[in-house]
């Protein structure tokens, strides 16, 4: 049995613990990732069983003083790792911690290196910053989060819950520039598993909605600029 999806509270309080200490420890250009990106558009924010954040700067230090400041909020001292897989070849280095926190639930801290195995510097064009929860937060735009939600790898590829997921996002936003979306696919090569994914979800009955506009490949995309500065920048 997959361990429960803890509420938004829990992971919004574990994230405004951890935003300070990176700061101290000069783990700079953070950026948030993953569901809770998601949430950063959205009124009401997900619940979620860990926290994605791309930290190029990540390391055993950091990951020791974020153990040590969450410990506050655990039922015991997290224990945390630091690996250093592939993704197609490239380096793909993960620190994470691992928290039961004082709620009950269980929750994983994941701190990528980079995205994909590429430097987090290719990402810029798709990346702004929004203050949300009271923090200052650097997130992919919100087609830049679709292209990533429509390119989980295999084995799970994009779940039923996932999809469905992404379809309220979708329409929650209103109004999407798949051409963004289809350049995000492009720049990071995901088009294939993209493709392959769709096709998974139809065989399931499932589609995403505006899922059609990114079907074909429409090369020579050029993304808007989103990055914004920070207030004091």
């Amino acid at each position: 049995m997959k361990p429960p999806r803890a509420p938004a509270r829990v992971w919004i309080d574990v994230l405004k613990k951890i935003t300070p200490v990176l700061a101290e420890c000069e783990a700079n250009d953070v950026i948030l990732f993953g569901s809770q990106a998601m949430s950063v558009y959205m009124e009401r924010a997900l619940a979620s069983k860990d926290i994605d954040l791309i930290v190029p700067d990540i390391t055993i230090n950091a990951l020791e003083r974020l153990s040590n400041e969450l410990t506050q909020t655990a039922e015991k001292r997290p224990t945390y790792d630091y690996l250093v897989s592939e993704y197609d070849g490239r380096r793909y280095p993960v620190g994470h911690i691992y928290l039961k926190h004082k709620s009950g639930f269980p929750f994983v801290l994941e701190f990528f290196q980079n995205f994909l195995g590429y430097k987090s510097m290719k990402l810029t064009p798709f990346l702004t910053f929004k203050e949300k929860w009271g923090l200052w937060l650097q997130v992919p735009s919100p087609e830049a989060i679709i292209g990533t939600r429509l390119a989980f790898r295999p084995p799970e590829r994009i779940t039923p819950f996932n999809a469905s997921r992404l379809n309220r996002f979708i329409q929650k936003l209103g109004t999407v520039d798949w051409s963004e979306v289809n350049a995000f696919i492009d720049t990071f090569g995901l088009r294939t598993i993209v493709r392959e994914n769709l096709a998974a979800l139809s065989s399931k009955q499932i589609s995403i909605t505006g899922s059609s506009k990114i079907t074909q490949q429409t090369p020579n995309h050029s993304p808007r600029p989103h990055r914004k500065p920070r207030p004091d920048s």
